[in-house]
């Protein structure tokens, strides 16, 4: 399976990994329901993550509104290019406050963009956050 559920004292880990993508989309949210029903916290882990389509881009916006929460832990590029592409970057990924050249990423492989080298260090580094809760109030 691209995912894994492990329960821990503090809630709930998912890691994600590989290609996820509209086939596993059901698996998933299946296997989400008994946390979110207890409404206990969901630390993400998607470092091995390669790819997500939008469907699993929709079941993380889901668990960002609820209210035991969704936490950020470490991600992979692949993370972050799916909610570029998607334009979601901003509401999944806090920039990190920076205050001069030592707070600046060092990773040799990150993006040249202020903005985006700050998301870089957010996701990629130690730093965690809950996720903002835009998704249910979007209008169009």
């Amino acid at each position: 399976m691209p995912f894994e559920l492990q329960t821990a004292a503090d809630g709930v880990k998912l890691i994600l990994a590989g290609k996820l993508g509209v086939q596993q989309a059901r698996d998933l949210w299946d296997a989400l329901q008994p946390a979110m029903a207890g409404g206990h916290s969901i630390r993400l882990q998607a470092d091995a993550l390669e790819e997500m389509d939008t469907s699993i881009v929709q079941i993380l916006c889901r668990l960002s509104s609820l209210s035991g929460g969704l936490k950020i832990g470490e991600t992979s590029d692949g993370f972050l290019g799916a909610l570029e592409r998607r334009g979601l970057e901003k509401f999944f990924v806090q920039p990190v406050a920076s205050t001069g050249p030592e707070a600046q990423s060092t990773d040799p492989n990150s993006s040249t963009s202020g903005e985006s080298r700050e998301a870089r260090t957010c996701l990629n580094g130690s730093w965690q956050s809950t996720i903002p809760r835009p998704c249910g109030n979007w209008s169009r």
